[in-house]
């Protein structure tokens, strides 16, 4: 059982989100409620709820059965998407895909929501391209339990293969000594990354054990192999390490990476807080990363 949060404005990327709930949602036990904020000198609100009735009778024509709700509310639309989206289990909201720069610098809705959100935030870009292909995860100690563990779920309700990715890279050195050492320890980089795909894998074996799973340790930059494999994916998994959009596209988030330039729909996992209840799901990252060592 899934509550959707879904974010609808006037853009094309907002009708993707519509497209992609009708494909994912389970119409027997998940439920939708359709969100529109309106800020101070918004548009009319005849035309915000027009448009959700227009967005609920699409997904209503698609699942009778499906609880579907919706909403105009105000405020500020970061902050409101990120407290409404508490409520429910997964946010959906649409992707923009403008340049990185200048959606850093201005503070594009999805980056803000996405750095501060508390749940899972999916975002199909506008360009999505339908695919049947696996749910496709980075795998990352310092992040990746959470991530993993949500992806392996969704390719399970969807009857997808889950693919495992583990980008790995020899970290670099200003000085060029340091560099000819650090070069000369890839062998202990490639293994470390192979233990913890190994690693994930037992973990994903032993939850999902009706799964098809496949991984692969590939050399390079986590954004850019995480990119290649992602076409013909139905869905992306990475975890979120940055609270700032400005943070993420300074160091090359993954899911910044992914956002900008990706077909296929991303979901960004932040990490669970940790409440000292013990409870399997609320482990901390670097307990992730004492396991997969």
């Amino acid at each position: 059982m899934t509550a959707y949060t879904v974010a609808i404005d006037d853009t094309t990327a907002a009708w993707r989100t519509v497209d992609w709930i009708v494909d994912v949602v389970d119409p027997l036990s998940d439920s939708v409620r359709l969100l529109t904020v309106s800020e101070f000198y918004g548009e009319a609100l005849a035309r915000s709820e027009e448009r959700l009735a227009a967005a609920e009778k699409r997904i209503r024509t698609a699942h009778g059965g499906l609880a579907v709700t919706h909403v105009v509310t105000g405020g500020p639309t970061t902050d409101r998407l990120v407290s409404d989206a508490a409520r429910g289990d997964v946010l959906v909201i649409g992707g923009n895909q403008v340049h990185k720069f200048v959606a850093a610098v201005r503070g594009r809705v999805a980056e803000r929501v996405v750095a501060h959100a508390v749940t899972p935030v999916v975002v199909v870009p506008e360009h999505w391209e339908r695919a049947d292909g696996p749910v496709v995860v980075g795998v990352d100690g310092r992040s990746a339990s959470a991530a993993l563990s949500w992806a392996a779920d969704r390719a399970a309700r969807g009857r997808h293969e889950l693919a495992l990715v583990r980008a790995w890279a020899v970290p670099s050195a200003v000085d060029a000594y340091a560099a000819v050492d650090l070069q000369e320890d890839r062998d202990l980089w490639s293994k470390e990354a192979d233990l913890e795909l190994r690693a994930a894998l037992r973990a994903v074996g032993a939850a999902q054990p009706g799964l098809h799973v496949t991984g692969e340790a590939v050399e390079g930059q986590a954004r850019d192999v995480v990119l290649r494999s992602s076409r013909g994916a139905s869905l992306i998994v990475v975890g979120r390490r940055h609270r700032t959009a400005l943070g993420g596209f300074i160091t090359g988030s993954v899911g910044e990476r992914l956002m900008h330039e990706g077909h296929a729909p991303v979901c960004i996992v932040p990490e669970p807080t940790h409440t000292g209840g013990g409870a399997e799901s609320e482990r901390r990252p670097e307990q992730l990363h004492a396991e997969v060592r």
